[in-house]
């Protein structure tokens, strides 16, 4: 009995993808049977206020842990998500509970489940952060795709826009002390991964009538909402289902050229157009992150294929059950 405790409080459940594919729905179903709680590792819905335009779903009782954990004009970086990560982890083993982690934005899940993870202990650059302030993003894009042009290829809409972020990975990259120096060890975990896929159409799809859905739920209301606190230049303004609206929200202030919460078509069609390509994109970089990295390292499902649920709740079974 002593040692399936001991096995149980091991155990790590995973579940990746790239967007739309359903991992949260998935998560909850688990965990449910599996007395779990969500871990979640999407670098966008750490911020309060900023749930429309994340796609934050709230799975009713079923706990989900790293979300709303700062304001959109406040920094947060990886290292500081894996501290709470960890502390998470460790705490739902201690109460006997599965940590199941999910989401979509891989250097977060790296983060926590990568022992060889090691660029946390790199300080601050003070001459580096000085002459990035006075770069442009795309003068930020060509110096990481210069330096490192392989992971430059994986990073999302939201990373490859946001200022502070290609300034840190720049820093990263330029620095030669690779020590990592974390106050929380990353335990040997008896880990499960298991890693959605789609047919790149298939995801299209249904990322556009996501766009829609949350369009019909507020989110024009949301971002006028968020604009009276925040300004566009704030780290959690600069997600790219946000930043696609901008130049929407500035030609309304400007004149008024549509009424209030009614947008005229051709105002905003570009806009809208403009997002749902950022969230393809985001689906094909992430699915083939997610393949290349965990090739050999987790299973992976076709979520248009038939009973592929059925397949994975009888591997979680079996290696829930394991001692």
């Amino acid at each position: 009995m002593w040692l399936n405790l001991e096995s149980m409080l091991n155990k790590i459940l995973i579940i990746s993808g790239p967007t739309a594919t359903g991992k949260t729905d998935l998560a909850v179903d688990l965990a449910k049977k599996y007395k779990g709680e969500l871990v979640s590792t999407d670098s966008c819905q750490i911020y309060k206020g900023l749930d429309i335009g994340t796609g934050k779903d709230q799975p009713g009782e079923t706990p989900i842990h790293l979300i709303d954990l700062i304001t959109p004009d406040q920094k947060f970086s990886v290292a500081q998500f894996q501290q709470a990560g960890l502390k998470i982890i460790n705490k739902l083993h201690f109460q006997n509970k599965l940590p199941i982690l999910v989401g979509c934005s891989g250097f977060y899940l790296d983060s926590l489940i990568n022992q060889n993870y090691d660029t946390f202990s790199i300080k601050p650059n003070k001459i580096w952060r000085f002459i990035s302030k006075k770069l442009s993003v795309k003068a930020l894009q060509k110096i990481y795709k210069l330096l490192d042009p392989k992971n430059f290829s994986k990073l999302n809409h939201s990373d490859i826009n946001n200022h502070y972020r290609l300034t840190r990975k720049i820093e990263i990259k330029l620095s030669k002390n690779k020590k990592n120096n974390l106050s929380l060890e990353i335990r040997n975990w008896d880990l499960l991964h298991i890693s959605l896929i789609a047919p790149l159409d298939f995801l299209y799809d249904r990322i556009d009538k996501r766009v829609q859905k949350r369009l019909d739920t507020g989110f024009f209301d949301e971002v006028e909402n968020l604009l009276k606190k925040y300004s566009w230049s704030d780290p959690g303004m600069q997600i790219g289902a946000y930043q696609c609206l901008k130049p929407y929200f500035e030609n309304q202030k400007k004149s008024s050229f549509c009424q209030r919460g009614i947008p005229e078509e051709r105002g905003i069609s570009d806009c809208l157009q403009k997002w749902r390509y950022a969230e393809h994109s985001d689906a094909r970089r992430q699915s083939t992150y997610f393949k290349s990295r965990y090739l050999n390292k987790a299973y992976f499902f076709d979520i248009t294929s038939p009973m592929f649920k059925d397949k994975i709740f009888t591997l979680v079974s079996k290696w829930y059950n394991k001692l």
